[in-house]
């Protein structure tokens, strides 16, 4: 198990790294001439800096959860373990389902063809919805204010995400994207 020191540490590293994250999406959205997400290219500092950070954040959030198990405010953890898996349940059917569908190199940023089909037909972002999905879940499950906190800021980047995508996507895919934004909603209700 974690030695008690090293949660503090950890959950600083996971936090500091989020708010990075979330600074590169808003310099995304603001600089015209600057892009973080999706990266440019397989071998460009973009696309390894984004999965570094993604990975060493989810690890750190992982261990957190099972490190500060029941720090937080939710009530007991029977009660409570229902409702963790409902969302871990709907996440993972609905993410796996848009993973399978839009395929490794889409998931990754590298994609060249625009996915309208299976659970895109009725989100334009359902990898993201299932993300937080599962990240709530988890907030729940192990009711740890840390890994509370670091989950609201990896929501935020879920519902950040398409904002720093949908430029890119237009200049991309045109005419087709723009009339598949008209068409189906952003997340789940227009």
């Amino acid at each position: 198990m974690l030695q008690q020191r090293m949660i503090p540490i950890l959950f600083a590293i996971a936090l500091a790294l989020e708010i990075v994250y979330l600074g590169l999406f808003w310099l995304t959205l603001r600089r015209p001439g600057f892009r973080f997400w999706p990266p440019p290219s397989a071998r460009s500092w973009q696309f390894f800096a984004a999965w570094f950070v993604a990975g060493v954040v989810a690890a750190i959030f992982l261990l957190l959860g099972a490190a500060d198990f029941n720090s937080a405010f939710l009530p007991f953890f029977q009660r409570r373990l229902p409702f963790a898996l409902t969302l871990f349940g709907l996440g993972s059917v609905f993410g796996t389902w848009a993973s399978l569908t839009f395929g490794l190199r889409s998931t990754l940023g590298l994609g060249k063809r625009l996915v309208t089909h299976g659970p895109y037909r009725f989100t334009r972002n359902p990898k993201y919805i299932g993300d937080s999905l599962n990240i709530l879940g988890y907030m729940v499950l192990t009711n740890s204010w840390m890994v509370w906190v670091l989950g609201v800021l990896g929501v935020a980047l879920n519902i950040m995400a398409p904002f720093t995508e949908e430029p890119w996507l237009e200049e991309r895919f045109g005419t087709a994207y723009r009339a598949y934004k008209q068409s189906v909603p952003r997340f789940i209700l227009r």
